[in-house]
């Protein structure tokens, strides 16, 4: 099926700016609209046309980040192992775009829009690995993974620790496993306990 030429002329347009963008964001250039125009040879009138404000522009480079690392629900651990070492890697390759998307406030609106999907991701793994937690357990380590999994925690190993991503992608990862060994103990342990305190209720019972 042959595409439209003025779908086609909006196409390469877009793709004209957000080009600009990752270059601006490489060479640590405000990000403006001004600066996109100049850096893409598109007007700055047009610019606005196909991203009317700087969230839906940082929304755009968002979805195309995505596309460049593979981004992709890991649906079991070893998924995550997976996802997580190739994304650190990626993150390391495209470090200022990430950090704008991380520290701007658009960014940070532009990557909360997708957090609904990723929070059940992120249950449905748990889930998976530790059958029938409680609630509560299974929202915490949900929450826990999804962390571990981002570009935040990427960020925060490298800030604090100078990690680069392969370095931070195994302390995740090292974390991520012992997290869920942890839940999976608990969930054995609790009922246990139950039996346990039942056990004892009962002989004292008997023995008055």
């Amino acid at each position: 099926m042959s595409v439209p030429l003025s779908d086609a002329k909006a196409d390469l347009v877009q793709q004209r700016v957000l080009a600009a963008v990752f270059e601006l964001l490489e060479r640590n250039e405000s990000l403006t609209f001004a600066n996109v125009a100049r850096a893409s040879g598109v007007p700055e009138r047009t610019c606005y046309r196909y991203f009317p404000t700087r969230e839906a522009l940082l929304t755009a480079v968002l979805e195309a980040t995505s596309e460049r690392l593979k981004v992709q629900r890991a649906t079991d651990f070893d998924g995550l192992v997976e996802l997580v070492r190739r994304l650190f890697h990626g993150f390391d390759q495209m470090a200022p775009v990430i950090r704008e998307l991380l520290l701007s406030p658009e960014g940070r609106s532009a990557r909360r829009a997708g957090n609904p999907e990723r929070r059940r991701a992120a249950l449905a793994l748990v889930a998976r690995e530790v059958p029938s937690p409680d609630a509560a357990s299974r929202r915490r380590v949900a929450a826990t993974l999804q962390v571990l999994a981002s570009a935040a925690a990427w960020q925060a190993f490298n800030d604090y620790w100078d990690f680069d991503g392969a370095e931070a992608a195994e302390a995740s990862i090292l974390a991520a496993e012992l997290v869920l060994a942890g839940a999976r103990t608990r969930r054995r342990a609790v009922p246990a306990r139950k039996v346990r305190a039942k056990s004892s209720c009962t002989a004292k019972e008997i023995l008055t």
